[in-house]
């Protein structure tokens, strides 16, 4: 089962780390008959997880594949699974997928990001429009040893819109390991500056087809 939650406003200071804990914590109580798996000397229900989130964003996007040792409808799982209280996910949908299904994180191809900002923090719609027309976009980046490296960036947007009186900007940026970055280091770019974002949240993940087209998770 593909089980997609949204992280509660208590869910803020979570790691991923913690937030894996939960989401196994939520499955062990549900009552439904789990495969088993092995985690650190110990019996856990045999999951998947999704990427890991942003420092500080919030999102209606948190995805886990669990796996059961029976066949159960999907009403019957949401139902289960709902029955636990979590202070810091709420369950969404439950989606039924084939076993041998591509894992969560193999299938992300991309993410949508809504960042929201004070009055007159957010670029101008023409600085995003120009940000959209150029060709290359460097952004400097330190690699995990330290080291100060270049990356482009602008081929990591995909999509970008900006709603200048809710002061928001909407942002689907493709995940490609090794060169991701941040909602908010490409809204330095469009801006020209550091622009503090107040609201950050991941809406969406897609896959991206063999055309290039983004399908939802």
């Amino acid at each position: 089962m593909r089980l997609r939650f949204a992280r509660r406003a208590a869910a803020g200071n979570i790691s991923h780390l913690e937030q894996i804990r939960e989401l196994r914590r939520i499955a062990s109580l549900s009552g439904l008959d789990l495969c088993p798996a092995r985690f650190g000397g110990r019996a856990v229900p045999k999951m998947a997880f999704g990427p890991a989130l942003p420092a500080g964003c919030g999102s209606r996007c948190e995805y886990a594949d669990l796996y059961l040792a029976q066949n159960c409808a999907e009403s019957a799982a949401a139902a289960r699974l709902s029955a636990v209280a979590s202070e810091y996910l709420e369950l969404v949908s439950v989606k039924r997928v084939p076993v041998y299904f591509p894992s969560i994180e193999a299938c992300v191809g991309a993410a949508q990001y809504l960042m929201e900002a004070g009055p007159g923090e957010m670029p101008e719609r023409a600085a995003l429009d120009a940000f959209l027309a150029r060709e290359s976009a460097p952004l400097l980046k330190k690699d995990r040893g330290g080291e100060d490296r270049t990356i482009d960036a602008r081929p990591l947007v995909l999509e970008a819109s900006l709603d200048g009186a809710a002061g928001t900007v909407r942002l689907r940026l493709k995940l490609d390991p090794g060169r991701n970055v941040r909602p908010a280091e490409i809204l330095a770019l469009m801006a020209g500056r550091e622009v503090p974002v107040r609201r950050l949240e991941r809406e969406e993940l897609f896959w991206i087809d063999s055309k290039g087209v983004l399908e939802i998770i």
